[in-house]
């Protein structure tokens, strides 16, 4: 992106500036086309009573009066999406830590890169979200962030800067989100592209993986779990032309794509963590600019707080 512009850790988030050709200064802010209030503590987080409820076990039983018997075992990454959906709703709400960065590469020119660290409280009923966090650029600039969603609306404040909002539907506010709540419902409608394996000890924890490479963008746009990298790079890649990059969408690969689910199978496959990142490929002048994105979630326990919108944010 041109200078003044945001790079974006998971939701364009900081200036940082990468010198495009000398006289050019440019910032920016991933399924193969050949297949395929308080937070309780940890103890009590284990020992949720609701969400034991979802446990996989011979214990787990469908709701009561309903007349069956133990809860069938998923199989399928669609059936443990499902389960994981039904154990994160079992509570109030969730307490995640975020972590983001993002990277832009040219060939010759030292890397430019943004870091963004949150916290999350997301209730589940109602939904809403409150994110505190923290912006650093490459030239340790540092800015606050504050993200709400309240009522399907997006309200977003960066440093001293007034309060923006609007709908989810807008690119410029959903960039700003991250809700891995949201992000597992999306899920569910390209879970089945999604590769099951069992992890930890015993097969504790449950991982869900999708992977992509060598898509060109147009064709990436077609791809339901490419969408949100495409988003986030329709408005980097408008204002790279702007700065005299000229590459055709055709001509843009998806180097590579991963999204990552990890899942607790002995507490009702509830989320562990979260893992997104994705890197494209934009040619310029015989080489290519290299953006490059990672954001994980990961899941801090049960949140029994409420979310309330501050009085300026609608202002």
């Amino acid at each position: 992106m041109l200078p003044g512009t945001r790079l974006r850790p998971g939701k364009r988030r900081a200036v940082a500036v990468l010198s495009v050709a000398a006289a050019t200064a440019v910032a920016v802010s991933g399924c193969s086309p050949h297949g395929g209030g308080k937070r309780k503590s940890a103890g009590e987080r284990t020992a949720s009573s609701r969400t034991a409820r979802a446990e996989d076990g011979p214990t787990a039983t469908s709701r009561p009066g309903a007349g069956r018997g133990p809860a069938p075992k998923p199989r399928t990454a669609e059936q443990f999406t499902a389960r994981a959906r039904q154990a994160m709703a079992a509570e109030k709400g969730w307490t995640f830590a975020l972590r983001g960065s993002e990277t832009l590469l040219m060939q010759g020119q030292r890397p430019s890169t943004a870091t963004y660290a949150a916290t999350a409280d997301r209730t589940t009923a109602p939904a809403a979200l409150r994110q505190s966090g923290l912006i650093t650029t490459s030239k340790e600039v540092r800015k606050p962030e504050l993200v709400y969603v309240v009522g399907g609306t997006g309200y977003v404040k960066e440093g001293a800067e007034a309060w923006k909002h609007g709908p989810l539907s807008d690119p410029d506010i959903a960039d700003d989100v991250e809700d891995p709540v949201a992000e597992l419902e999306a899920f569910g409608a390209y879970a089945r592209s999604a590769k099951v394996q069992r992890t930890g000890a015993g097969g504790r924890h449950v991982r869900l993986q999708v992977s992509a490479a060598g898509w060109s963008l147009p064709a990436a746009r077609s791809r339901p779990a490419l969408k949100r990298a495409v988003r986030e790079m329709e408005p980097a890649l408008a204002q790279l032309r702007d700065a005299g990059v000229t590459a055709s969408d055709g001509s843009i690969t998806l180097k590579s794509f991963t999204e990552t689910w990890n899942l607790d199978a002995a507490h009702g496959y509830r989320l562990v963590s979260h893992r997104y990142a994705y890197t494209f490929l934009v040619p310029y002048r015989g080489g290519d600019i290299t953006v490059s994105q990672e954001v994980r979630a990961d899941n801090h326990g049960v949140f029994t707080g409420r979310v309330t919108l501050p009085a300026d944010a609608g202002r």
